[in-house]
């Protein structure tokens, strides 16, 4: 046992400082296997918890990461939710055996702590062969910003000590002799989080490249190994659920956006809490993509310890001390992949503080590859870290080792006396338990007691609204839902979800075990004049609205009151309104959707319904929608039918970039000064059907601006 404890006394202290930070963060009443109440906290932690809670409680199915009640029809995978897959698989197979609330989030994070330490010094021992000197390096990176940063954020994201791994294998093995470790390596970190595999990909393939000898033998078992590799992790990717999303679904928005600035190492804001990192440097005023993706900020102690190597590294008196470094073929490799990953986290849009320096336009392909990682400035981390390692060690071979332990010694204290600005901020964050977070009424545990399944007006779900109903969820044992915010989703099939049911409702239909969400008050005003006279409930409680068959007996007087008082929104004669999606009372309601945060709205499916009222009654009126249709080679026409309060007007044909359409209203259909006005469109299409795009919303019109004018 002695024996035992002395050959692991590293392990052990690692494993002691690890279980430290985790009480720390977590504080020690929230570590427990059955505390899930900390998840549930507003952030993304609820989307991880909430996506294992179903995954958990559902059959095993095919590929194994199918998780079809979270989503409900939009059937997605549990790697989509962040949610640690191959922790979810393992824990899956025991579930007859774990309690009913568990959680294995505490776990993980105990498992980054210890890897974070664990391989940085593995990387530093190999090449100064000096446990203090290993030791006292190791904590800058236990300590990295942007690592500490993502610990109570994303759970995958903390697992960053797989970028050291790779630095491991990098900078300390041959890698002809490390094909296993490799494939390992890219294949284990697939079950984790697909940002890691494609970083470490983009470093194992371009290793491979830079190692090529000109050779057909040497050619031969590059192609034999990367046909091997592809073999692998696609099967790995099928199994678990990968292509549960089309190809180009894995694309999104983000690429030259979720970026790095060339000041990101310096600027210690991000924009998610807008807390800084740093009690000495000022923040830099970046574009919020940077600042959240793109945060890169070294702290001040390793901002000094790097310039201080980089003045080491070119004077003359240490230059055979450093020959080794020099001559290290491994390192000035990997100065090279560095360069490429650096450019590539700053994409085609190069910026320097609030300045683009440079945006290059990009073939529309390139620019669709490139934006398989979105969050380019995660691309840098392992850059940030390799930077970090090669200054610790050019101090170690500069100075003798006492000198050079007092030197990184004192370094470290500027760090931890800088960025403490932004650890304090991480101590106990989950302790105590944000309760304020979620629903309260009473009402949503009598109803979820009967109604397990839950869907919103909007698939796919706003986060804000799931953030109300994840825990409640959770502890009533809901079975289904489409509340269900996701890294990746299979955009025709969250679209097909929202026709069909946009299709239920203006047929007057409801699921009678479906307690539905309303979205949006723009949604709760068309669901009013479709509702209203049926036996249907709609409540307001907790700032939300809800609705469900039956149960209107449930209903207090401040529901009653509150639901009376919801009207269209008042439209003046002549006055010109300019619509703008996510405006929160607007003249619009079901079928509609965004502009891209663009002036105006996109009709959306099969029906688009715009509803207003009018102060009295005019007499006879026109309604002028000035639009844009959606023009295809596919449809070089965009054919509607219009309704006016459910009767037939007029069928329009439009092919022009800018339309005029004026809409007939007669007095006689106007009832209790509303009107609702119905496009019924025939052959909407969708971007990603004409390959424009990834976007799979069929679109018919887009709508500018609408006038009412009295004839």
């Amino acid at each position: 046992m002695k024996k035992l404890l002395l050959n692991n006394r590293i392990n052990f202290l690692f494993l002691f400082v690890s279980f430290a930070c985790l009480i720390c963060v977590l504080g020690f009443d929230n570590i427990s296997f059955q505390s899930i109440r900390w998840l549930h906290d507003g952030n993304e932690s609820a989307i991880e918890q909430t996506a294992w809670y179903f995954f958990r409680n559902d059959i095993w199915r095919f590929p194994f990461g199918n998780n079809p009640n979270y989503g409900d029809e939009i059937s997605t995978s549990i790697v989509f939710s962040d949610s640690i897959p191959i922790l979810a698989l393992f824990f899956k197979l025991f579930k007859s055996f774990l309690p009913e609330n568990f959680q294995y989030f505490s776990l993980w994070y105990l498992i980054c702590f210890y890897f974070q330490l664990f391989f940085s010094f593995k990387i530093l021992k190999k090449f100064t062969n000096s446990i203090p000197y290993s030791l006292i390096g190791s904590i800058f990176f236990l300590l990295a910003p942007i690592f500490i940063f993502r610990v109570n954020w994303h759970a995958s994201v903390s697992a960053q000590w797989l970028l050291l791994f790779t630095l491991y294998l990098v900078l300390t093995r041959k890698i002809d002799n490390s094909k296993f470790l490799w494939f390992f390596l890219i294949i284990f970190s697939s079950l984790i989080l697909y940002n890691f595999t494609v970083i470490i990909l983009a470093v194992y393939s371009l290793l491979r490249i830079f190692e090529l000898k000109f050779n057909k033998k040497s050619f031969y078992h590059l192609v034999k190994d990367f046909f091997v590799l592809s073999i692998l992790l696609l099967l790995t990717l099928y199994l678990v659920g990968y292509f549960e999303i089309r190809m180009g679904d894995t694309l999104a928005l983000g690429f030259g956006y979720h970026k790095l600035n060339f000041l990101s190492i310096l600027d210690p804001v991000n924009s998610v809490n807008n807390i800084s990192w740093s009690w000495f440097l000022p923040d830099i005023k970046l574009s919020d993509g940077e600042e959240l993706e793109g945060f890169n900020y070294l702290g001040l102690g390793q901002i000094l310890m790097l310039l201080f190597a980089i003045v080491l590294f070119f004077i003359k008196k240490y230059q055979i001390n450093l020959a080794s470094i020099k001559n290290d073929r491994k390192i000035k490799t990997f100065f090279l992949v560095s360069l490429f990953l650096t450019f590539w986290a700053l994409s085609n849009k190069i910026s320097f503080g609030s300045h683009i320096l440079l945006e290059i336009p990009l073939n529309k392909y390139i620019f669709a590859a490139l934006s398989v990682s979105k969050a380019t400035g995660r691309l840098f981390w392992i850059v940030n870290y390799f930077l970090v390692i090669v200054s610790i060690i050019i101090i170690f071979k500069c100075f003798e080792k006492k000198n050079s332990l007092l030197i990184i010694t004192l370094f470290l204290l500027i760090q931890l006396s800088d960025i403490s600005a932004g650890l304090k901020n991480r101590i106990n964050f989950f302790n105590p338990v944000d309760n304020s977070v979620g629903v309260k009424d009473q009402i949503w545990n009598n109803l979820l007691t009967k109604y397990k399944t839950i869907k919103t007006t909007y698939p796919w779900s706003y986060p804000g609204i799931f953030y109300h109903f994840s825990f409640i969820m959770e502890k009533n044992n809901v079975k289904k839902t489409n509340l269900a915010p996701q890294a990746r989703v299979n955009r025709k099939a969250a679209a097909e979800s929202r026709y069909n049911l946009y299709n239920k409702f203006n047929k007057k239909k409801l699921q009678s075990d479906t307690l539905y969400v309303v979205a949006s008050f723009n949604h709760l005003k068309h669901l009013k004049n479709l509702f209203e006279d049926e036996n249907v409930a709609f409540f307001y409680r907790d700032n939300l609205w809800t609705m469900v068959m039956n149960e209107q007996i449930l209903m207090n007087e401040n529901d009653k009151d509150s639901f009376k008082k919801i009207k269209p929104k008042l439209l003046e004669i002549n006055e010109n309104k300019i619509l703008h999606f996510g405006e929160r009372d607007s003249y619009y309601g079901l079928g509609w959707s965004h502009n891209l945060g663009k002036e105006g709205i996109w009709s959306e499916g099969k029906i688009s319904t715009l509803l207003f009222r009018i102060k009295k009654n005019y007499g006879d009126m026109k309604l002028e929608v000035s639009c844009s249709p959606y023009i295809t080679k596919k449809n070089k026409v965009s054919e509607f039918d219009i309704y006016v309060n459910e009767v037939f007007k007029k069928n329009v044909k439009l092919k022009n970039k800018e339309e005029k359409i004026e809409i007939l209203i007669d007095e006689k259909f106007i009832k209790n000064n509303e009107i609702k006005i119905d496009f019924s469109f025939k052959n909407s299409t969708s971007p990603y059907e004409v390959f424009e795009s990834p976007d799979s919303r069929k679109l018919g019109i887009l709508v500018k601006n609408i006038k009412i004018i009295q004839i």
